[in-house]
């Protein structure tokens, strides 16, 4: 008689790229904030239940096609597969106030093909919950969205409020235009490595220009201490 021995594997490491939303959080000026309101309480019913007023474009989320293109595609919508998988994560070589070119990720383009989607890595998330996060962070060209698309990319994820003030509707077209899903307001991406695995899972909002997204990513353990039987 033979004794089954329990399957070994790592556990991945899970890494959380996401802001957590809260009732009153900082938002990009101008646009509305979270509102967490009591619906029910335990003292009051027995049952604890809340109204939540969020915004589309609010903390870590996603934008669809139809933020900037009339008749483009909404949150709902957006493909599962092209959020899911593996990503290039590229660090941006220029600092705060400069323009990635699409010449700055020529060293990358090869690993940008394979993955098929791609973070951007700035590190402009360290000043988070501070004024200056919403100016003066790097900025991505034109081209640099172009050289993406060319590369077949269908994901591209930032750490920052959004991927150009200098070229906003352009570089957005640019993308959306393809098909690929923008994600803004990444953090904790100083955790990842060079390769990664995402999963990006955005609010099917029907009929409205992007959601806010539980984003993830997950990586073989680094140490023996992050091993477990299951």
């Amino acid at each position: 008689m033979t004794t089954a021995h329990p399957v070994r594997f790592d556990r991945p490491r899970i890494i959380d790229l996401t802001l957590p939303l809260a009732s009153g959080m900082d938002a990009f000026p101008g646009e509305p904030t979270a509102r967490f309101r009591p619906f029910s309480t335990h003292e009051d019913g027995g049952i604890e239940m809340w109204h939540v007023d969020l915004f589309s474009q609010l903390g870590t989320h996603v934008d669809a096609p139809a933020h900037f293109l009339r008749g483009g595609t909404t949150s709902e919508h957006l493909p599962l597969d092209a959020m899911i998988g593996a990503a290039a994560v590229i660090d941006v070589p220029v600092g705060p106030g400069g323009t990635l070119m699409a010449g700055h990720l020529d060293s990358d383009v090869a690993r940008i093909r394979s993955a098929g989607r791609v973070i951007l890595r700035s590190g402009w998330e360290r000043h988070r919950g501070t004024p200056q996060y919403w100016e003066g962070f790097s900025e991505i060209s034109p081209d640099a969205a172009r050289l993406l698309v060319d590369c077949g990319v269908r994901f591209v994820g930032i750490d920052t409020p959004t991927p150009s003030f200098s070229h906003l509707h352009e570089v957005h077209r640019v993308l959306l235009e393809a098909d690929v899903v923008l994600a803004e307001c990444l953090v904790n991406t100083a955790q990842l490595a060079a390769e990664t695995y995402l999963i990006c899972l955005p609010l099917p909002l029907v009929g409205l220009d992007g959601a806010p997204a539980r984003i993830v990513a997950l990586e073989q353990p680094t140490s023996a201490h992050e091993r477990k039987d299951l």
